[in-house]
């Protein structure tokens, strides 16, 4: 009896001791889980406090991504362009020696005719405006500057831009094939440009009005201007199918001469341009175009009132396979349809080669008459 009690309570130690190992085991395992739990506690808190950081830094960049969306929105029309004419001239009409370097009027020269800057911007599909510039010359000169607004098949266009009559004018300097415009267009647009405004309707395969009235803002820094006195024109752009467009247009209004320095003239005169043209393309490649205008004024500083008239027929042809047009183009101007024998005129010949979409090369020789003249012009031009 008493070995089985020993038993007994030996199994009861035995057990109680068991008990007591896995007690303590468990608080270990639990005290371990609670140091992880704490550490995983300490670094979710840490990662919520990056995640927070990484989303501020989020909302910043989102915020300066908006700003710099609605820069990009309000330049996405935008466009900067320009060119620049490079030219060497031999005109036998000039003295041998530089005698005015400033306004380079020796016989052989080399010079920057042009150096454009031309800054267009669409805020919106309807609206353009326009800042056009030249630095040649020893200061920066504006040709344009204007807003163009599009309203259905119209066109208003308010500020300083090209007189829209004749058509030598309104093209741009950088595709004449000659290196100046006609002495009709030099004469009767001075400087090319008024200030004013302009409305077009055009509709594709139609003909097309414009109506303009300028202010004459007559300018001695730029030569801006035609008058002194406000004036207004209409010209009429007829289509005639695939061959090409006529035109016809008036201006009129009332110029006023300079005054000398003692105030002995002051003359006022009718401003008036009558024009008739037409750009035929009688076969693929071959272009024909002439423009022939009467009017009052003159070159002549003293004779504002007399009738001139004046033109130019050119004709130019591009070969099929290089990059390659030869022209011919012949220019005539009467300052004054009262007197004899003082028409110029002036033949000339060249040739253009397109090295590029950007760059070209022009020769052209010219024979002027009145006064008498041999010109050869070659010339480099570089779009941008």
């Amino acid at each position: 009896m008493k070995l089985v009690m020993s038993f007994a309570t030996l199994a009861l130690v035995t057990v109680a001791s068991a008990q007591t190992y896995d007690v303590e085991q468990l608080q270990s395992e639990i005290n371990a889980l609670k140091q992880i739990v704490a550490e995983k506690s300490a670094e979710l808190e840490r990662l919520k406090q990056h995640l927070k950081h990484l989303e501020e830094n989020l909302q910043a960049m989102q915020k300066k991504q908006q700003e710099t969306d609605k820069t990009i929105g309000r330049l996405s029309g935008l466009t900067i362009g320009g060119y620049i004419q490079m030219r060497y001239r031999r005109d036998t009409s000039l003295p041998v020696d530089a005698t005015r370097a400033a306004d380079g009027s020796a016989r052989e020269n080399f010079w920057i005719s042009r150096a454009r800057l031309d800054i267009r911007w669409k805020p919106h599909p309807s609206v353009l405006a326009r800042w056009h510039v030249d630095a040649a010359q020893a200061r920066v000169r504006t040709f344009d500057a204007y807003l163009e607004l599009k309203s259905g098949e119209g066109t208003f266009t308010m500020g300083q831009f090209k007189v829209p009559l004749m058509e030598e004018v309104l093209e741009s300097a950088s595709v004449l094939l000659t290196p100046e415009r006609s002495r009709a267009a030099e004469t009767l647009f001075p400087g090319n440009r008024d200030r004013g405004i302009a409305f077009t309707w055009h509709k594709e395969g139609m003909t097309t009005i414009t109506f303009a009235i300028l202010s004459g803002t007559r300018s001695r820094e730029t030569g801006d201007s035609l008058t002194s006195r406000k004036s207004w024109l209409v010209r009429v752009v007829q289509p005639i199918g695939k061959l090409g467009q006529i035109w016809v247009g008036m201006m009129d209004g009332k110029g006023r001469a300079d005054t000398n320095n003692d105030g002995t003239l002051d003359t006022t005169y009718d401003r008036e341009r009558k024009i008739f043209g037409l750009i035929l393309t009688p076969m693929e490649r071959l272009n024909l175009r002439a423009e022939w205008l009467i009017a009052k004024g003159s070159d002549r500083f003293y004779l504002p009132t007399k009738r001139v008239r004046g033109g130019y027929i050119q004709v130019s042809y591009r070969f099929p396979h290089l990059p390659l047009t030869i022209y011919a183009k012949r220019d005539e101007f009467d300052p004054d349809c009262d007197q004899l024998h003082d028409t110029f005129s002036r033949n000339a010949l060249g040739a253009q080669w397109d090295l590029n979409s950007a760059t070209r090369l022009n020769l052209t020789w010219e024979k002027q008459h009145r006064p008498d003249a041999t010109v050869w012009t070659f010339q480099t031009q570089v779009r941008y």
